[in-house]
């Protein structure tokens, strides 16, 4: 199956470039590559830019749309290549040690700014060749930098200048030029690491051709990924609570470049907006955000009166947006339950999806399992809403056995994708095809349902969140679909940690396939590598707190556990680090339950390769298929 990873309207909307992913899996090769196209604006005259057997990814027009710029790993690191779009070939313009991130073309077309890595040092090369390079944590740290690359501008040697323009200790995550080119505003953290991008994210400007760098947003708050208004008289950007809650409100503000004020614009109805851009007359911002299991774009009136839902009425999910140079423009792909996703443009002046590929045409008339949105009332009276995906071959009055999957986060959210999709570690279709049918529950915790319903789980996991989830299989059971003695669960990370905890809190359950699982709160807090992530959940550190951690961490009601356990982890996890999988099943391995731990080497905690993928994909329908005892139907 293909993957559409980018839709990318020309700055004038005539044009399209997008991206296709597809898996390389061969005797010496487990990964996936993006190939680039260009097509009419109607999705007509399709043209494939790059063929290359190696990744080439992100797209970007330059202000003229006479080239494009993007990233490949060609030649072994990611570097920027620039290709013609009236004939030619790719030129490769940087020759980079660590890896090009982000970049943007200037709006004159003259630069590229580009986010770059530091690499190691001559020292640092010496002790790593003579095994002394120990070292001393969160010291010496690799930071993220902005860089900028004059295209016409070459130096004795024919190579095009580059310039750093942040040299101070800090970590850019993303920036935006200014209409002039003259400066860019950057937002950044403490660290590469997650935890200090969010707990401290700050904006800053600089002048391109001075190197001056001066901060514009720096409270308790998260303030980040800033954008430049079109008539570079504004800067919107992205800011939490002060201080951050994780999971908590965020608002879009936006403040005078030659002052210091900001103002906070309407609040969104989840409040999680993620900026795209302004409009082309600098009166609103754009922004997506979940709607329940959607996703929705919103237009913000800068005079923070005017909140419009531009994608009201829109029954399919949305993904990847993008607003083009011009503002006139966004693509985006579109898929439902039982139809794979395609890339789309449209107007901004209206709602009106153009679609314009057919990249999974061999697949989209293939018998696909029904899938509808479900809802239930839970102990306290809160209605819960669900994705129930029925068995292939459904008929009315059987029961089947059935599998609750629980989601990531904890505030992830199930939504209503194409259920034969090759993502995830769960295969929905194929479970369905086997002839069970599928939960997916949105809990208390889940984005998509307001900010109070996703921080109802804090000092609470394993609690209420947990019998939400009860409800809805004994919702399922009762409308006559499920067969109550045929159960099974599986969930990742934090639906790994929630796997534990069902498992260990009612034996219900025949099978339980857990992934990467948080299943001791404490060490989990003191070895991730979002440091605040747990204690703003918990509202306390564990030192001061300890019942609290103990109370809520699946290891402690292990010896409950009677269900066999599938468990799966990446060795390269720093997330949940592979010391929790472990930890779990050297404990159900003591009790003498049923339980295998797939250790997935290299993976970090979203396993990245397609072997590996495939692996888990496959193993889940065994274990299911063992222990559940349903043959196919």
């Amino acid at each position: 199956m293909k993957n559409i990873t980018a839709v990318r309207p020309s700055p004038d909307g005539k044009k399209v470039l997008y991206t296709i992913r597809e898996a390389v899996m061969n005797d010496e090769r487990s990964e996936y590559i993006n190939r680039i196209f260009v097509c009419n604006a109607d999705g007509g005259d399709s043209i494939q830019l790059t063929k290359s057997d190696r990744n080439s990814s992100n797209p970007k027009w330059s202000p003229d749309a006479q080239w494009i710029a993007y990233t490949s790993d060609r030649d072994g690191k990611n570097n920027l290549y620039l290709l013609p779009l009236n004939g030619g070939e790719s030129e490769k313009i940087t020759d980079v040690k660590t890896s090009v991130g982000e970049f943007e073309w200037s709006p004159d077309g003259k630069a590229i700014a580009f986010v770059m890595s530091d690499s190691a040092n001559a020292k640092e090369d010496k002790n790593k060749k003579e095994k002394n390079d120990w070292y001393f944590m969160d010291e010496e740290v690799k930071q993220n930098r902005l860089y900028v690359l004059w295209l016409n501008n070459k130096d004795s040697s024919g190579k095009r200048i580059q310039n750093l323009l942040t040299k101070e200790n800090r970590n850019v995550n993303n920036f935006s030029w200014s209409p002039d080119s003259r400066s860019i505003v950057y937002g950044f953290g403490k660290t590469p690491q997650v935890g200090d991008n969010i707990n401290f994210s700050d904006i800053a400007l600089v002048n391109v051709s001075t190197g001056e760098n001066k901060l514009i947003a720096n409270t308790g708050a998260a303030e980040s990924n800033p954008k430049f208004s079109l008539d570079g008289k504004w800067i919107a950007y992205e800011c939490s609570d002060d201080p951050v809650i994780w999971g908590g409100k965020y608002w879009i503000k936006i403040i005078p470049v030659e002052s210091s004020a900001p103002k906070t614009l309407s609040a969104t109805p989840d409040f999680q907006p993620a900026l795209l851009g302004w409009s082309s007359d600098n009166k609103y911002v754009y922004v997506t955000e979940p709607n329940k299991t959607l996703n929705s774009i919103y237009s913000l009136s800068i005079d923070g009166k005017e909140i419009i839902e531009w994608t009201k009425g829109i029954k399919d999910l949305m993904s990847i947006p993008y607003l083009n140079r011009n503002s006139d423009y966004y693509g985006f792909t579109l898929q439902n339950t039982s139809k794979p996703a395609e890339a789309f443009v449209s107007s901004v002046a209206s709602f009106s999806p153009q679609e314009i590929t057919n990249v999974n045409a061999d697949i989209a008339n293939k018998p696909v399992p029904k899938t509808e949105v479900i809802t239930w009332k839970t102990s306290d009276g809160k209605e819960i809403e669900g994705l129930l995906t029925y068995p292939l071959n459904y008929a009315e009055g059987k029961k089947y056995p059935l599998i609750l999957n629980i989601h990531g986060g904890p505030a992830g959210v199930f939504t209503q994708n194409f259920v034969a999709a090759n993502q995830g570690s769960y295969p929905i279709a194929a479970f369905a095809e086997m002839g069970y049918a599928v939960l997916r529950c949105n809990p208390r915790g889940s984005s998509g349902y307001g900010v109070a319903f996703r921080l109802a789980n804090q000092r609470d996991w394993g609690g209420d969140d947990y019998k939400d989830l009860i409800a809805g299989v004994d919702h399922v059971i009762k409308m006559g679909i499920a067969d109550a003695n045929k159960l099974g669960v599986c969930g990742w990370s934090y639906g790994g940690f929630m796997s534990s905890w069902v498992i260990g809190h009612t034996d219900r359950f025949k099978a339980a396939s857990i992934g990467a699982p948080v299943v001791d709160l404490m060490s989990q807090d003191l070895t991730d590598d979002i440091p605040g992530f747990l204690t703003s959940y918990m509202r306390n550190d564990p030192w001061n707190d300890y019942d609290i951690y103990s109370t809520h961490s699946p290891l402690r009601f292990v010896e409950n556990v009677k269900t066999p356990v599938l468990l799966q982890h990446g060795d390269a996890d720093i997330r949940v680090p592979f010391s929790q999988g472990v930890m779990i099943y050297n404990a159900l391995k003591r009790r003498n339950i049923p339980v295998k731990l797939l250790v997935l080497p290299r993976q970090p905690h979203g396993p990245t390769e397609p072997k590996m993928i495939l692996e888990i994909m496959k193993s889940n329908l065994e274990w299911f298929q063992k222990y559940m005892e349903q043959k196919n139907s």
